[in-house]
């Protein structure tokens, strides 16, 4: 009986699926009831794209063997991705992490359906998690530099097609398509407010007026918040003179979403209208690193050559945007790259194994939290308030 299980495995690996299902259905019927049988069975027929016959029959075993509730989760949940049920994907993901917090792979999974769908914020927790955990891929690295949008180069990939109308905008966005973005957004009735909210950073794009000014005007009725209203809100407010509540806006964007070099941008310039030229400096420099950054990780989507000097670069702007985890895994993929292309010498590769085990020494000894105070470029908002409120008459 083993014997027959185990070839049968074997022949599903090597994708001879009929095999495979020829061979399961003899154990399927020397045992039907034993979980081995039922969960080499239900692989089989996933293989063969029968996913609601595979997802009932694990929901099945799931129901008489509690121990194999979490693999059959798992497993179901990567066939209702492939089988478009993607709302109840997310869920069993969910509920793999309450019951299993540090699951690498769930982590993984979810972080990269919430990016198909466009819900960068949430996708970000994931792929920050994977950063800590220390098993974290190059792909989702590039992710982390676009605030969990996949760049250009890796909207090709297969498994990063988009799901929805925020993933299809947040893809038309990643090509430059700003257009596309606009007629996708424009094209849901009625429109939901995190479409909304991304519209208004289109009509900035586009420096379409009129698009914008009936975009503030239906805004007001969105009552939650994000990054992106706020980017938006803060953009049309610096544009009206009102800097004060500009900054206050866009430094609640760069807190929700610190990838933000745009928010940068524009609060380095509100902050030099209200005098605050050492914190519009410091925001300048933010925006540099950042583009800088996004940059690099762009170039790399879109070909595989590189180039030591660019991850030096890039090492150095996360360092200098405080995000170590991330400067960590950098130096763990340029170690890679140089072993492979033989671009740094022995004394060079040496030097970075040992440059890589003291940051990961210094990070593990010391529980980092980002610092709130730096992200705001040293603004404290109570005190701009109090300091550039205008005076009365």
């Amino acid at each position: 009986m083993l014997a027959l299980q185990d070839e049968a495995a074997i022949a599903l690996e090597a994708d001879d699926h009929d095999k495979a299902y020829r061979l399961a259905r003899q154990v399927m019927r020397r045992a039907p009831d034993d979980p081995r049988s039922i969960f080499l069975m239900a692989r089989v027929l996933g293989r063969r794209q029968r996913f609601p016959e595979a997802i009932q029959m694990l929901d099945r075993l799931a129901l008489t063997t509690p121990d194999a509730r979490l693999p059959v989760w798992g497993q179901t949940a990567q066939w209702m991705v492939q089988f478009g049920k993607w709302e109840e994907a997310e869920r069993r993901f969910r509920m793999l992490l309450k019951k299993a917090p540090e699951a690498t792979l769930v982590h993984r999974k979810l972080a990269e359906l919430l990016i198909r769908q466009g819900r960068t914020s949430e996708a970000m927790e994931h792929l920050l998690t994977l950063c800590r955990q220390g098993d974290i891929e190059e792909l989702e690295l590039r992710h982390l530099l676009s605030g969990g949008q996949p760049l250009h180069g890796d909207t090709t990939l297969e498994e990063l097609a988009p799901i929805g109308y925020l993933g299809r905008a947040g893809f038309n966005l990643s090509r430059g398509e700003w257009d596309l973005a606009r007629r996708e957004l424009e094209g849901i009735e009625p429109i939901p407010s995190d479409a909304l909210s991304l519209l208004g950073r289109v009509y900035l794009h586009l420096e379409d007026e009129e698009l914008l000014s009936g975009w503030s005007d239906d805004v007001s009725r969105i009552e939650s918040v994000d990054s992106e209203w706020c980017f938006a809100k803060g953009a049309i407010l610096a544009r009206q003179g009102d800097h004060l509540l500009a900054v206050r806006l866009l430094c609640k964007a760069v807190l929700l979403d610190s990838t933000d070099s745009d928010a940068y941008l524009l609060l380095s310039q509100s902050l030099l209208e209200l005098d605050r030229q050492n914190e519009s400096q410091e925001a300048a420099r933010r925006f540099q690193w950042i583009s800088e950054t996004k940059r690099i990780g762009r170039d790399m989507s879109l070909t595989e050559d590189r180039d030591d000097a660019m991850f030096v670069r890039l090492i150095t702007n996360l360092d200098k945007l405080q995000r170590p985890w991330e400067s960590l895994h950098w130096c763990g993929v340029r170690l890679a790259y140089a072993k492979a292309s033989n671009s740094l010498s022995n004394d060079e590769l040496d030097g970075l194994v040992e440059q890589i085990k003291q940051r990961s020494t210094n990070l593990r000894n010391k529980e980092w939290v980002e610092d709130r105070k730096f992200v705001l470029c040293g603004i404290d908002l109570d005190s701009l308030q109090q300091n550039d409120a205008p005076k009365e008459p």
